[in-house]
């Protein structure tokens, strides 16, 4: 196989029978070869990141096989994201942004946004978790921690959540949290956004009332504000003093270089009263080759005697 062909992505180039965004998962290790490249589709723009700098001839032929797939795709705009760069760099290569581009899943709408950085603000491989806040929600007091632009916030609404509660550092990334809250028709709902550090603000967090639902999806390794190692456990422990006596939690971590079996031993040793109830499946489309980066764990607890 010369470095130019791209025959072996011909077999994701096709429109999807379920509704998953991501169509190629190289990062899974499951195509020798296309290791560095991601391709998710949300129409009508095909998306492209490249965590690897392919030499120029392999990047032009690929670029040329995508945009002839595009109609098949039901997409007309291509855009090209280079990862590996500092900072990534975004570019439509073919085609034109719509106005307001969104991705959707299962009758919701979350805003994109291409110019922000190497995020869209919307995380395709969370789509399970986002399922199962949703069928949880009904009545409920939902805590988001590390809440980036809400998502979780929107699926608990759908799902008849009574509060919902969005902490983040970044202040733009709620704002396209409340833009997604609007769009979905919840623009009434008892919604609150506190751009702030978690860790600075427990107390601002337990006067909003105790949680019957609360979802940990902390970066991996933020600048500055988090890091997993050091800080996931920290945040753990004050859980506790948020949740009604008996809740349910979402325990996240995207970190390839920690398995499954360090976040349980982890949550085992500083959150008494959880119970493991599984480890949610992933996301269509996000076919690994080992164990997957994302581990998304729910869990019930039961509050023991002086918590």
């Amino acid at each position: 196989m010369t470095p130019e062909n791209v025959d072996p992505l011909a077999p994701f180039l096709v429109p999807p029978e379920d509704a998953r965004h991501r169509l190629f998962h190289g990062r899974g290790k499951t195509l020798p070869g296309w290791e560095g490249l991601t391709l998710d589709r949300f129409p009508p723009v095909l998306m492209a990141t490249l965590f690897d700098d392919y030499p120029a001839p392999r990047l032009d032929a690929l670029q040329a096989r995508l945009i002839q797939a595009l109609p098949a795709l039901g997409c007309d705009t291509l855009v090209v994201q280079h990862r590996h760069r500092r900072p990534a760099e975004t570019r439509v290569v073919h085609g034109a942004l719509p106005a307001t581009p969104w991705a959707e899943e299962d009758g919701l709408r979350y805003r994109l946004d291409f110019e922000r950085g190497q995020n869209l603000g919307f995380f395709a491989d969370m789509a399970p978790g986002r399922a199962w806040l949703r069928e949880r929600a009904a009545g409920k007091r939902v805590l988001n921690l590390f809440s980036f632009t809400c998502a979780f916030s929107v699926a608990a609404l759908a799902g008849g959540a009574g509060r919902v509660v969005n902490i983040d550092l970044s202040r733009p990334a709620l704002a396209l949290g409340q833009v997604n809250q609007q769009a979905n028709g919840f623009g009434d709902a008892d919604v609150h956004y506190l751009p702030h550090n978690v860790f600075r603000s427990w107390k601002k967090l337990h006067s909003l009332g105790r949680y019957d639902l609360i979802v940990v999806d902390p970066p991996s390794a933020q600048k500055g504000s988090f890091q997993v190692e050091r800080d996931y456990a920290k945040v753990l422990r004050r859980l506790p003093k948020l949740l009604a006596p008996e809740a349910e939690l979402l325990i996240c971590l995207n970190a390839p270089w920690l398995g499954a079996d360090w976040l349980k031993t982890l949550v085992a040793d500083n959150l008494p009263g959880a119970t493991l109830e599984g480890r949610l499946p992933g996301a269509p489309g996000f076919d690994e080759a080992a164990e997957p980066a994302l581990k998304a764990l729910a869990y019930e607890y039961r509050r023991g005697d002086g918590s």
